[in-house]
C-alpha cells in the first residue's frame, strides 16, 4: 500500500508534468501550424492518459504482489482459517484448514461444517455458533473433529461474526489443532491420578508444607498413624505440632544461631538439613491426636520452583515401633545368648584346665615310675652284667650293656619329657636354667635367662605345663628364627607370673602362621595357647615379618602359688 500511494500524485502535479513534456515537443515540431490552443489540450490530456495507465499499471503489480503475499499467509498459516454461512456451510478455507478437515479444498466447498465434528462436541458447538451470529462477540470451543478416514483430532475453534450489506452475515473462523496439548493434558491428569492413588496407597505417612510450615497435604496413612484427619490439619495446622516439643527444644541446639532468632525455631529443627540440600533422615518421636507417642523414622526434602527457591517441604515418616520393639528383643536375646555362650566358655575351659591338671599328674606319676622303676631295673641289669666273670661271652655281654645304657638313657630322655625330676627336686627357675643349656648343647640356640626376681615356689603341674611350654617356643626359635641368640625372662609380682621368650630372628605374621610354625606336634603354639587359657592365663605374640618375635606367657598368681589349693584355684580362675 505504501508503494502504491508513493506512485498516485494529485491532478496539478499530472497536468504540470504533462504540459512540461507538451513544450517539449512544440520545439521539436514548430513547423505544423494547427489550432494551437486545440492541439495543445489534446497533447496534454494524452501524456495525462499515459502517465495515468503507467502509475494504474504500477499498483496493479503492487496489488497483485500484495494479494499473492496475502493468499500465502492465508494458506499456509498454521492455523486454519475457514468461513462459514449463516447456513452452516463452508464459504471458504484455507489449505491448513482442508488439510486438517483431511478433505481437497475444492470438495469443501458449500459443505457443511458440522459434520465434522464429533457426536459430544456438536450440541456445544452449535450453541457457541448462534451466539457468535447473533451476539456479534468472539466466542470460542474445543471440539473433536473425525476426518472421512477414521482419524481425529481436537482442535480449539475461535469464531467471530462478520456484518455484511445487502447479505446475511457470516462466522469467521480460526481452526487450531490441540491435540498434542490435549494428549499432554491427558498424560499430566494420569500422572497426577498415579500420583495421588500412590500417596493414598502407600504405607507411609506423607505431608507436605508451605515454606512456614502450614499442612498442605495429609495422606491416608499420615491419618492412621496420627489420628488427625486431612480437614482438620490442612491449611490449620504447623507440622510442629505432630513432634515432641521436649525433643524439638533439645535439638534446636545444634542449629546455626541465626536460625535459633527465627520465630519459627520449631520448624527450621525440623527442615535445617533439607533447605540446605543435605540428606535429612532422623527419628523422632511423634505425638497422636490422643497424645500417645511413638517412634518414626522421617525423611524431608525442600521443593524448589526452576529458580531454586523454596516452595514448601515434603515429609514421609515411617511408624518404627515393631521395629524399636524387635530391636530391643533382638538386643535381649543377644545379651542372653552371649551369656549362655559365656557361661557355657567358661564351663569348658574349667573342665579342659582339669583335664591338663590330670594329665599333668598322670605324667608326673608315669615319669615318676619310669625313673623309680623300669630305670631302678635297667641299673641293676646293668651292674649284675658287669659282674659276670669275663670269658667266651665277653662280646656279647659288652653288647648287651651298651643295649641297657641306650635303654637307660632312653628312660631318662622320656622321663624329662613327661615330667622333668629337677622341676620337684630344685624348682621351677633351677628347670629352666638346666632347659637353657640342654637347647643350646642340642641345638646350638643361645639363650639369655633373667630370672632372679622369681623364686616363687609352684604348682607341680602349673609348673610342668609352664616348663614344657617354654622349651617347645625355645625349639621353635631355634628352628624357624634363623637367629643365635634369644631370650627368656621370668618376672612375677604379687599378682601374676610372667614368661617372656624373645628373639631378633625373621618373625611372621600371627595372622598367618601356619603349620610348621605352629608345629605338627600336641604341643604347639596353637595348644600352649589353648592350655594356657584354660587355666586362666593369657598368650600375647607380638611379630611381624623382619622384626623378631616376642611371646609373653602370663599366669595369675592365685593358681601357681604353692600355698593356693590349686585345683580350686584352677577351676575358679578358668569359669572367669
Amino acid at each position: 500500500m505504501r508503494k502504491q500511494e508513493g506512485l498516485t500524485t494529485d491532478a496539478d502535479d499530472l497536468r504540470t508534468n504533462a504540459e512540461a513534456q507538451s513544450a517539449k515537443f512544440q520545439e521539436r515540431d514548430a513547423s505544423v501550424r494547427i489550432d494551437a490552443g486545440l492541439l495543445y489540450e489534446a497533447h496534454v490530456h494524452r501524456i495525462e492518459l499515459e502517465m495515468q495507465n503507467e502509475t494504474l499499471r504500477q499498483a496493479k503489480a503492487a496489488l497483485e504482489e500484495s494479494n499473492d503475499r496475502y493468499i500465502d499467509f492465508y494458506d499456509f498459516a498454521p492455523v486454519g482459517y475457514l468461513t462459514l454461512s449463516a447456513a452452516g456451510l463452508i464459504e471458504e478455507i484455507n489449505l491448513t484448514g482442508a488439510e486438517m478437515l483431511g478433505v481437497e479444498r475444492d470438495k469443501l466447498l458449500r459443505r457443511r461444517f458440522i459434520p465434522f465434528i464429533e457426536d459430544s462436541g456438536v450440541e456445544d458447538w452449535h450453541q457457541q455458533f448462534l451466539d457468535a451470529l447473533r451476539q456479534g462477540a468472539k466466542k470460542n470451543c474445543e471440539v473433536l473433529l473425525r476426518r472421512p478416514d477414521g482419524s481425529c483430532i481436537d482442535v480449539r475453534l475461535d469464531c467471530l461474526s462478520q456484518m455484511r450489506e445487502g447479505a446475511s452475515s457470516t462466522l469467521r473462523v480460526v481452526m487450531t489443532e490441540i491435540t498434542e496439548r490435549k494428549q499432554s493434558q491427558a498424560r499430566l491428569r494420569e500422572a497426577l491420578r498415579f500420583k495421588e492413588s500412590m500417596l493414598n496407597a502407600v504405607p507411609l505417612g506423607v505431608i507436605a508444607t508451605t515454606p512456614d510450615g502450614f499442612i498442605t497435604r495429609f495422606n491416608p496413612a499420615a491419618e492412621r498413624m496420627l489420628g488427625y484427619t486431612a480437614e482438620e490439619m490442612v491449611g490449620h495446622a504447623s507440622v510442629a505440632m505432630l513432634h515432641d516439643p521436649e525433643e524439638l527444644a533439645a535439638r534446636a541446639g545444634g542449629l546455626p544461631s541465626a536460625t535459633v532468632r527465627d520465630s519459627n525455631t520449631d520448624f527450621a529443627v525440623l527442615v535445617d538439613k533439607a533447605q540446605r540440600n543435605e540428606v535429612n533422615q532422623n527419628e523422632w518421636t511423634m505425638v497422636r491426636k490422643d497424645g500417645s507417642r511413638f517412634p518414626a523414622l522421617v525423611s524431608s526434602v525442600a521443593l524448589r520452583d526452576d529458580a531454586g527457591a523454596v516452595m514448601g517441604f515434603l515429609g514421609v515418616g515411617l511408624d518404627i515401633t515393631e521395629r524399636k520393639r524387635g530391636e530391643e528383643q533382638l538386643r535381649e536375646m543377644a545379651a542372653s545368648l552371649e551369656e549362655k555362650v559365656s557361661t557355657r566358655t567358661r564351663q569348658l575351659r574349667a573342665v579342659s584346665a582339669q583335664l591338663n591338671m590330670t594329665e599333668e599328674r598322670e605324667r608326673r606319676l608315669l615319669a615318676q615310675d619310669l625313673h623309680d622303676d623300669l630305670g631302678q631295673l635297667l641299673a641293676i641289669a646293668k651292674i649284675k652284667l658287669t659282674s659276670l666273670v669275663a670269658g667266651a661271652l665277653q662280646p656279647d655281654i659288652d653288647q648287651i650293656v651298651d643295649l641297657v645304657d641306650k635303654a637307660e638313657t632312653s628312660v631318662r630322655s622320656l622321663t624329662m619329657q613327661l615330667s622333668p625330676p629337677i622341676l620337684r627336686t630344685l624348682g621351677f627357675v633351677p628347670a629352666l636354667e638346666r632347659l637353657v643349656d640342654d637347647i643350646e648343647r642340642v641345638y646350638g640356640l643361645k639363650v639369655h635367662i633373667d630370672n632372679e626376681c622369681c623364686r616363687r615356689r609352684l604348682v607341680d603341674e602349673i609348673q610342668a605345663m609352664l616348663y614344657r611350654s617354654v622349651r617347645e617356643l625355645l625349639i621353635n626359635v631355634a628352628r624357624h628364627a634363623k637367629t643365635a641368640e634369644a631370650s627368656l625372662a621370668c618376672l612375677c609380682d604379687r599378682t601374676k607370673l610372667c614368661i617372656v621368650v624373645s628373639d631378633d630372628g625373621c618373625g611372621f605374621d600371627p595372622e598367618r602362621v601356619g603349620g610348621a610354625l605352629l608345629g605338627h606336634g600336641s604341643f604347639g603354639l596353637n595348644s600352649i595357647c589353648e592350655r594356657i587359657t584354660n587355666i586362666g592365663g593369657e598368650v600375647d605374640i607380638d611379630s611381624s615379618p623382619g622384626n623378631g618375635t616376642t611371646i609373653t606367657l602370663t599366669i595369675p598368681c592365685t593358681i601357681v602359688d604353692m600355698e593356693c589349693p590349686h585345683d580350686h584355684c584352677i577351676l575358679k580362675e578358668a569359669s572367669s
